[in-house]
Formats: C-alpha cells, structure tokens, sequence
C-alpha cells in the first residue's frame, strides 16, 4: 500500500504532460476502476483480519507483533479519498457537452396575389452544440452554438436585410456561421422554505412551453411559446412558491430581456474632427427596446399544468427609410410605441384516469394570447403602395391603440410503432394580433404569429432509439391580413390580402428530416 499513492502521482502527472485531454480522461478512468477494485480486495482482506483477531481476542501471531487493523482501515480511506478526486476531475469540473444535428429537405409553396405560385425546394443542416457544467451543487453555466446552414453557398446575403437578426441568429438558416444561442448561469438558493433561482445571460428562450411538442424536445424552455419565440438576452429571478402555498409546482418568474442597444460601438466617424468617436456612446436613433416580463405556473401536478405570461416591451422599432439607394433602401431603426400582452396556456398529459394506454400516453392543450400597442406620435420614413416615401406614425398601421388576439390548439398522441407519435395544431390570429415569435422554426415565416388560421400535422419516429429520429411535418398558413411577422411600425399594417396585389394568401411547407441527439 505504501507504493499506490506516489504510483497513482506519478501516473497522473505522465498522463497531464504525456497525452491529449481524452487520452487522459481515459487513462483517469482506468485508474479509478483499479483503485476501486483494490479497495475491494482491502475490504475482504479487512474481513477476514477482524473475524480472525475476534477469534484471537487480543492474541499475538507466531511472530508476535499484533494484527494490524487500523493500518488497513487508513489504507482504505485514503483510496477513497484518491478515488473521489478523480471522480471529481473527471466529472464535476468539467463541460459536458451534447449534439443535437438535424438534416432536413424542405418544400415551399406560395399563392401570392396577383402574382400566382412560387416554389422552392431547400436542403439544411442544423446543429446545435450544448454545453453545460457545475462546479458546485447550486451553482450551474449553460450554453449552446448554434450553425444552420443551406446546402452550398447561396444568394441570401444579396436579397435579406435581416437574415442574421439577433432575434433568430440560430432559427433562420443561412451560411456556415457558428453563432451563440444561449449562455447563462444558474445560481440557487432558498430563503427559509422558498427556494430561489437568479440567472443572467443569453437566454433559453426558443422552444418554450407547447411548442416544444412540435419541436420534439420533451423539455421545454423558459417561455411559453404562444407568444414568445426568440432569441434575446436578459436576466430571470425565480421563486418556487409550492411549498409556501401547498399548490403544486407553483412559481413565479420575474424576466428581463434587451432586444435592441443603441449604440454606435468602436470606431464610429466623428467628420468634424477628420477622426472617430468615443466608442459605444448613444447613438441617438433608436432607443434601448427592452422587455419586462412576469411568468407564472400556477398549477402542475405531472397530469395538468398551467401557466401564464404578462409582459411590457418599451420603445419597439420599425425601418426608418431615409431615401433611395442602388440596391434598395437606406434606413436606420427609430421607435414606434409600446406594447404588452399575456398568455394563460393549459396542458394535460394524459387523457383520463386509466381509461386506455392509448389516452394515457396523449397529451392536449389549448392556449389563449392577446396583445395591445401604445403608440407614440414619432414619423418614421415608409413606403406606400405606390413606391414612394412617406412618413407614418403609430404602430401596426395606426395611431390609435390596436388589441390583437389569437387561440393555439394541440393534440400530440402515440404511433402505431414503439416510440412514434403524432402531432395536430390549429392557431388563428386576430387583425392585430402581434407576437414575439420570429425564432420559430419554420422557413415559411412564424404560423403563431399568422393573422389568419393555420394548421400543422407532424410525425416522429425513432430509427435508433432517441439517438436518431426520423421526421416528418406539413404546416399550411391561410393569411387574412398582411404584416404578420415583422415589425411593429408601419411594415406590420394588416392589409386584407385578397385586395392587396403582391400579398402572401397563403404558405405551405412540407419537411422531412432525420434528427441525431446524443
């Protein structure tokens, strides 16, 4: 025993300056399975020394020097407490990370006004790279990068003013950017019986509640995704108030978000000085757009789970055209208003009490959203129907204040097949119905935003085990009114799309997909 512990030394520190950071982790590995085993090889021994100097009761051996417990006992504990070091280095202080790559074939198809059909079909590569790790137990950092690309190199730079918005950076694809979807930190605490939550960061905020489904996550994100779908940084606070209040899975959530900064950055052109500015100073155009937000789950006991949403977002945008250029025009952002809304979302899982297996395993939900703008009296630059510019004040087309709504079904139930399932949804959006929801994975544009009624069917089915999944979704959208996914100024007026020549009446897209997580 006196040689394991500067043997063990000395093979880590060969392994540190001798091999790779896997090679070592492998080696570690082994050598934790060796030193486990010897531990069990002391214990036996251990066993069979105190059977023997019970049977001896404080007799000596021939040679007369007592047995010696107590020496095998320190041997153990400190192989324990090697082994746990290890352990420790392998493990705890180190990034865990999991791939989530999807490849996916997609057909799109417009009926457009006046116009006719337009068709599309487009190959993608998804990948998102997690990250995680924990350093002490009420302490966490999670992260993810995100890459979407089209097959081969497109023309999409040369035709999108907003491709790679920091809205959807990761949800839209286009080149072979790697980009950051989510970086934050959890620390948690309590305060007498209410556990608490504070976390800072890029946050999880695509893929929330209910459109997880659709998205074949089994876990959902942060917001409910009725009427929140984008990428954006901020802070949350949490309070589990179950305990306190005996409702079960009850919590509150306190969000902040920041989905645009005014400032000019580095190096901006001072002309007066023939030099630059100071760096990062305001940029006097547009202001700061943030959002403030209150989540609340009011009810969850595993079968049913309730939840709802109410934010503000102050100071939301819209193109300010300042003229004509070459290849299009030349803007800058400027504020049109505020906005709130809320959601109140249900979901049940599983159908009944024991009624089949078929219903158990069924999940339904249904979601209810509303939105209202407060315009302010600003005059942005817009372009009229008839190609000219012309400045517009207020939000959505007026400068009164607009309510929106919209309603969101769904039914996801079990396959034919072992792990297969099946997914229906509806959602019909109002006149003025606005929503937060351009991180939504669709290349047709957000469904939940639609003023109008759309509809999706989709099928999932395991190929090996979760580890790669096939898929297969259709959404169609039938529009009412334009202005459905953009800003919140004068490019979101809903105009009646059978009168509007050049509208969007209505969009489909058909994908198929295979989907390796590990």
């Amino acid at each position: 025993m006196k040689f394991i512990h500067p043997l063990l030394l000395g093979a880590v520190f060969s392994v540190s300056f001798a091999q790779s950071d896997t090679d070592a982790l492998k080696t570690l590995e082994l050598q934790v399975k060796q030193l486990q085993a010897q531990i069990e090889a002391l214990k036996a021994n251990q066993d069979k020394i105190s059977t023997l100097q019970a049977s001896l009761s404080n007799s000596t051996m021939g040679d007369g020097k007592e047995v010696s417990v107590t020496k095998n006992a320190d041997d153990i504990t400190l192989l324990k407490k090697q082994v746990g070091d290890i352990k420790k280095h392998t493990a705890g202080d180190n990034v865990k990370w999991d791939i989530d790559f999807r490849t996916a074939y997609d057909n799109l198809d417009y009926k457009i006004n006046g116009v006719g059909d337009k068709h599309n079909g487009v190959w993608t590569n998804k990948l998102i790279l997690g990250m995680s790790a924990s350093p002490i137990d009420n302490l966490v950092f999670r992260g993810a990068l995100g890459a979407y690309k089209i097959y081969g190199q497109n023309n999409v730079a040369q035709n999108s003013y907003f491709q790679n918005f920091d809205w959807y950076g990761t949800q839209k694809p286009s080149d072979n950017a790697i980009r950051l979807r989510e970086a934050y930190f959890l620390y948690m605490n309590e305060v007498g019986d209410m556990p608490y939550t504070v976390s800072f960061g890029r946050r999880p905020s695509t893929d929330g509640f209910l459109t997880n489904l659709r998205a074949d996550n089994a876990e959902p994100k942060s917001p409910i995704g009725h009427n929140i779908n984008m990428e954006f940084d901020g802070a949350s606070f949490k309070f589990d108030l179950d305990k306190i209040t005996g409702i079960p899975g009850f919590y509150a959530k306190l969000c902040l978000g920041r989905g645009f900064s005014d400032t000019t950055g580095a190096y901006s052109m001072n002309m007066s000085t023939m030099g630059f500015n100071p760096g990062y100073i305001n940029a006097d155009q547009n202001p700061n757009m943030d959002l403030a937000g209150l989540i609340l789950q009011l009810y969850d006991n595993g079968q049913y789970k309730l939840m709802g949403n109410y934010f503000i977002a102050k100071n939301l945008m819209d193109m300010d055209i300042t003229g004509m250029g070459l290849t299009g025009p030349n803007f800058k952002f400027s504020d049109v208003g505020d906005m709130s809304g809320g959601a109140l979302s249900l979901q049940v899982n599983g159908i009944g009490d024991g009624w089949s297996d078929f219903l158990d395993d069924t999940i339904f939900f249904a979601s209810y959203a509303f939105s209202k703008t407060d315009p302010n009296s600003n005059k942005l630059g817009a372009i009229t129907p008839m190609g000219t510019i012309s400045p517009m004040s207020g939000m959505l087309g007026s400068q009164d204040s607009k309510f929106g709504s919209s309603i969101y079904l769904g039914l996801q139930t079990p396959g034919i097949f072992e792990g297969d399932r099946f997914g229906l949804e509806y959602n019909r959006g109002s006149k003025y119905w606005r929503s937060f929801t351009y991180g939504e994975d669709t290349l047709i544009g957000s469904k939940l935003a639609a003023r109008g009624n759309a509809y999706e069917a989709y099928y999932t089915k395991p190929i090996a085990g979760k580890n790669l999944v096939a898929g297969f979704s259709y959404a169609y959208i039938d529009y009412d009114y334009t202005g459905s996914d953009t800003f919140f100024g004068w490019t979101g007026t809903p105009m009646d799309v059978d009168k509007t020549p050049g509208a969007v009446k209505s969009a489909q897209q058909v994908r198929l997909s295979l989907r390796y997580r590990y």
